[in-house]
């Protein structure tokens, strides 16, 4: 596989993920944060991506009689893959409080 093929299935690794998590994260966050990195080379390629988000929950007006909400929270979530000559590994973290 040449290095332009390698770099665009390591862009289209970020960009889906992205956009699966962060569209809707982005509807619903008062804050959001999405990164993303590929980069190839002789000795192997690797890309990572990190989306976080926060909410404070005062747009929501249906479960308090105050009219504030309350359904604050936030998320982030990071992931890596790399792939090279002797071999290949991927890892995750997923955090959310709210």
């Amino acid at each position: 596989m040449n290095r332009k093929t390698v770099t665009r299935l390591a862009f289209a690794a970020i960009v889906a993920p992205a956009l699966a998590f962060g569209a809707p994260a982005a509807a619903m966050a008062d804050s959001f944060f999405a990164a993303g990195m590929s980069k190839a080379g002789p000795h192997g390629a690797s890309q990572s991506g990190v989306i976080a988000g926060a909410t404070s929950g005062h747009g929501d007006h249906g479960d308090h009689e105050d009219g504030k909400g309350g359904k604050g929270g936030s998320f982030y979530i990071k992931k890596w893959n790399e792939a090279g000559p002797h071999g290949a590994s991927e890892g995750g973290v997923v955090s959310a409080a709210g």
